[in-house]
């Protein structure tokens, strides 16, 4: 950069400390300023801003994701617990009978009269699911056996009835197996021992009482 000199003003040579034409000494160059450093640039807030949101975004779908799993979890609790329940009224794990299937000879003739309070003059067996007894001046009774499943099949006759009439129907009848019940209308005596039903009819014609069909239960269920 050219420079000139103090006193009269000629030109000098770079670095030059005495005027060629006046003689006159010359200040020293001054050092070149110092630049100060450019402040560092802000950071750009938009983009703080956008990761927050993607965080946001995130923490609330991880959030939604326990929520809904919790929900699973608890719903396959209450399935469970509803199975378990259920199979627990069914009685789909009571002991299965394992003897004879023979119906006639769960209940003697003479058992089945000291029940009724008369004699009981003949038996007939049907197949391996009932027994007739007649008795007095042309009665019958029949007694039936569900020698597998008799606590699902018990269980849905009484929920069925349930179902339709709104209200339990059956009327508990204790001390009788692992559970009795009179159907509505003292229509019948439904008895259960393990994984047998014992049905025994006590319609109209049959004649059998509510009292007789309980003794006669009981006989069947100490040999069940």
């Amino acid at each position: 950069m050219a420079t000139f000199c103090v006193s009269c003003g000629n030109p000098l040579a770079d670095g030059a400390r005495f005027c060629n034409q006046c003689g006159a000494s010359q200040p020293p160059a001054q050092a070149g300023a110092v630049i100060p450093p450019a402040p560092a640039a802000p950071a750009a807030t938009g983009s703080n801003t956008a990761m927050k949101i993607i965080i946001g975004i995130l923490a609330l779908f991880m959030f939604l994701i326990l929520v809904v799993a919790g929900g699973c979890a608890y719903f396959a609790y209450r399935v469970r617990q509803k199975t378990h329940e259920f199979a627990q009224s069914m009685h789909t794990d009571a002991k299965p009978y394992t003897g004879r299937r023979q119906p006639c000879a769960m209940l003697s003739t003479s058992e089945a009269s000291d029940a009724l309070g008369q004699t009981v003059a003949s038996v007939e067996q049907r197949g391996t699911s009932a027994c007739e007894y007649s008795y007095g001046n042309g009665q019958h009774f029949d007694v039936e056996y569900t020698w597998q499943g008799g606590g699902i099949t018990m269980g849905i006759a009484r929920g069925a009835m349930k179902h339709i009439s709104g209200m339990e129907t059956f009327t508990s009848v204790e001390g009788v197996g692992d559970e009795a019940y009179l159907a509505p209308g003292n229509s019948a005596l439904m008895m259960r021992k393990g994984d047998v039903m014992v049905n025994i009819d006590l319609r109209g014609e049959s004649g059998v009482t509510a009292d007789a069909a309980k003794r006669m239960a009981s006989k069947i269920a100490d040999r069940l």
